[in-house]
C-alpha cells in the first residue's frame, strides 16, 4: 500500500490505495469490502483510534 496516509484530504479517493470512490460514504464502505488490503488497513486504523472515540462509533 503505497498511498497510506493519516491525512485524508480527498474524500472521493481511498486514503489507503488512492483508488477513486463512487462516493465518500457508502462508496468507501463498498470499496473496503471489495478490497481486502484496504479493509485490513481500515481495521488497523480503526483499532488505533477506537480508544479516542468514547462510546464507540455513532451512526
Amino acid at each position: 500500500m503505497a498511498v497510506t496516509t493519516t491525512d485524508w484530504s480527498d474524500p472521493v479517493s481511498c486514503p489507503f490505495c488512492g483508488d477513486d470512490l463512487a462516493s465518500p460514504g457508502a462508496g468507501f464502505v463498498d470499496h473496503i469490502h471489495e478490497n481486502e488490503a484496504c479493509e485490513d488497513e481500515f481495521t488497523f486504523w480503526r483499532e488505533n483510534v477506537s480508544g479516542d472515540v468514547a462510546g464507540e462509533w455513532s451512526g
